[in-house]
């Protein structure tokens, strides 16, 4: 009894340390490391990798932590952290773990739960601030579609526009998107 009071804990950690850990490929300037891998996770999601380059492909993660650190007030910054915590504590309270622990099915469920809370408080105020998860897509589809790699080899760059030719049919190597598939 002695040996197994005392070997499960020992046992306990080593299983533990064979779960693999979520990295990211980057340093942090403002996120934590912890925090860095939340935003990395959500990004995942929101645009994973398919026949085009997903979120953490083009650096989509690196560049959410760029623009808080370089563009938010400080007081936007405090916003952010706290608000980003608060989704985790959610993720923890409803799911028994925090997000970056819970499994692909469990991810998409809870982001899928915020993004109509999003939407119905967007619909329902005339004050409307945005929630984190909106505030987190939208810099996720900023970073997305204004980095080079998807601007210059996926979508038809226009560097100089010429005239509006709304029924041309598309090349062959063209993409549509239609509505809010994101």
């Amino acid at each position: 009894m002695l040996g197994m009071a005392v070997g499960s804990p020992t046992v306990l950690t080593i299983l533990n340390g064979c779960i693999p850990k979520k990295a990211i490929n980057w340093t942090p300037i403002f996120f934590t490391e912890n925090q860095a891998v939340l935003v990395a996770n959500i990004a995942d999601i929101i645009l994973p990798k398919t026949n085009t380059p997903g979120a953490l492909d083009v650096g989509v993660d690196a560049f959410i932590d760029f623009i808080i650190n370089d563009c938010y007030s400080s007081i936007e910054q405090d916003r952010f952290i706290n608000d980003l915590n608060e989704l985790d504590n959610e993720s923890d309270s409803l799911y028994g773990k925090s997000f970056i622990k819970l499994d692909q099915e469990t991810k998409v469920k809870f982001l899928t739960l915020l993004d109509k809370r999003a939407e119905k408080t967007k619909l329902a105020s005339t004050n409307y601030i945005r929630p984190i998860y909106a505030q987190l897509k939208e810099l996720i589809l900023l970073g997305y579609f204004t980095s080079e790699e998807i601007i210059t080899s996926h979508l038809e760059y226009v560097p100089i526009p010429t005239r509006l030719d709304g029924c041309t049919p598309l090349k062959s190597n063209q993409k549509v998107i239609v509505g809010n598939q994101i």
